[in-house]
């Protein structure tokens, strides 16, 4: 059964047209929420839906490029799993973050156990597991003796002791 101005042509066009113009204000307002969306995310919000969706994602710390999946991503801290390392990374510190390929891994709700990655640092002391600490100028290895607030107290190899300004750490590789 057909509305009653179906069978009046100049109704049904005004009809047509109405629908037509809902439909166009629909799709700007969904295109415009989008936008707002887009421009009010962080960059933690930003990677942490790259990793949700599974992207395959590049990041850049200090000259260097790490490229694989986001496996954790809380705060200032991004882990990323690359076909032989995993890596903790500043992601304050990034120099570029990128979505090279939507969708290429499962995605993940990531993994939460800590929380910054001044806590992942203090995870690497208490494991007391060689870690290479790469920053700018340094990139050294050696086990983290003490996480402080503002800095961390790494021995080399050699037995050299270093004390590195956390807010320079840019990423951490368990070695």
């Amino acid at each position: 059964m057909s509305s009653w101005w179906s069978e009046h042509p100049d109704l049904e066009s005004v009809a047509r047209r109405g629908r037509s113009e809902l439909d166009e204000e629909s799709v700007a307002a969904e295109q415009d929420a989008e936008l707002l969306r887009k421009r009010r995310r962080t960059l933690e919000q930003m990677c942490f839906e790259w990793m949700s969706r599974g992207d395959l994602v590049t990041i850049a710390v200090t000259g260097r490029s790490f490229e694989g999946q986001l496996t954790a991503v809380v705060n200032d801290l991004a882990v990323m799993t690359t076909k032989t390392i995993d890596v903790a990374i500043n992601i304050t510190l990034a120099g570029l973050i990128r979505s090279d390929t939507r969708a290429v891994f499962a995605g993940t709700t990531g993994e939460r156990s800590v929380s910054s990655f001044r806590a992942q640092l203090g995870r690497y002391e208490v494991d007391a597991s060689p870690v290479r600490l790469i920053g700018e100028p340094f990139d050294v290895v050696g086990v983290i003796e003490a996480s402080t607030d503002d800095h961390v107290v790494l021995r080399d190899a050699q037995g050299v002791e270093w004390a590195l300004p956390r807010t320079r750490i840019a990423a951490a590789i368990r070695t």
